[in-house]
């Protein structure tokens, strides 16, 4: 049986990576009045440079190879290797969303709220639905509907169920809670670095910065991959994350602070 304190924390994590992001767009355009493109095609670069480039490269492509199966047993070299292609792909999408389609929108405004959607649509394919589909799992087993579809299963997909289900059961509670903090990080990350990208086009420095940005990426995503490589707590790994999103939180207001004194008239 699932307890009745991990179904509470898979709604409410399902709902606030769902949800939470469109309300975040809502509020902040309320606020900014920014153009609201911004967030569509944030959304988009994302779905391009990672759901259907990246991930496809690394789950299916790359996975045929002798040279990566044998980086795949060096766990740094591997960690290295993730957090840099991460980089690579997610940060030049931003700068070419940037300079080809938000030609006219390169202010801070709009790149928070490429960041929204950029971050926003990462927290709904990858924690939001997989926590619904979690939750309904979670409520056939707990009415014993899922034990018969697995007792009706082939030879050859059971194990895979039966996995899934004790994976399930055995997950403390509170872990279900950890991915909605942990996707809130890595939301205020994701705005930050939109908002570094967009003030490197703004000072004519857009490659440096973007060499920054990727680096950035792979220093806060390779850390991660190695500490859950040796087991590291994870609560040891979302405080490191925390940490970072403390970081660029203060990075934002900075430049959100910068850019309208600037703007402001002078006398």
């Amino acid at each position: 049986m699932i307890r009745t304190e991990a179904l509470i924390f898979m709604c409410f994590t399902a709902l606030f990576t769902t949800l939470g992001p469109v309300i975040a767009a809502i509020v902040f355009y309320r606020k900014k009045k920014y153009y609201v493109g911004s967030v569509f095609i944030g959304a988009a670069a994302f779905f391009v440079f990672q759901v259907i480039t990246r991930i496809p490269l690394i789950q299916i492509v790359l996975p045929k190879m002798q040279w990566y199966q044998d980086m795949q047993n060096n766990l740094w070299v591997y960690a290295l290797f993730l957090g840099l292609t991460a980089g690579l792909f997610e940060e030049v999408g931003r700068y070419l969303a940037f300079t080809l389609i938000l030609k006219k929108h390169h202010d801070w405004e709009n790149a928070v709220a490429f960041g929204i959607g950029h971050g926003g649509i990462e927290a709904i394919l990858l924690v939001g639905l997989t926590y619904v589909s979690n939750l309904i799992t979670s409520v056939m087993i707990n009415s014993g509907m899922y034990d018969t579809i697995l007792a009706q299963s082939p030879e050859q997909t059971r194990e895979a169920l039966i996995q899934a289900k004790n994976l399930l059961v055995q997950t403390p509670s509170s872990i279900y809670l950890v991915a909605s903090a942990e996707r809130l990080f890595a939301f205020t990350i994701h705005l930050a670095l939109s908002v570094l990208v967009m003030v490197g086009i703004q000072k004519k420095k857009g490659l440096p910065y973007l060499g920054l940005a990727i680096l950035l990426h792979m220093l806060v995503d390779s850390p991660v991959v190695i500490m859950s490589g040796y087991g590291v707590s994870v609560w040891v790994i979302e405080g490191f994350v925390f940490i970072l999103a403390i970081i660029s939180f203060a990075y934002i207001r900075k430049k959100g602070q910068q850019e309208k004194l600037s703007a402001e008239p002078i006398g």
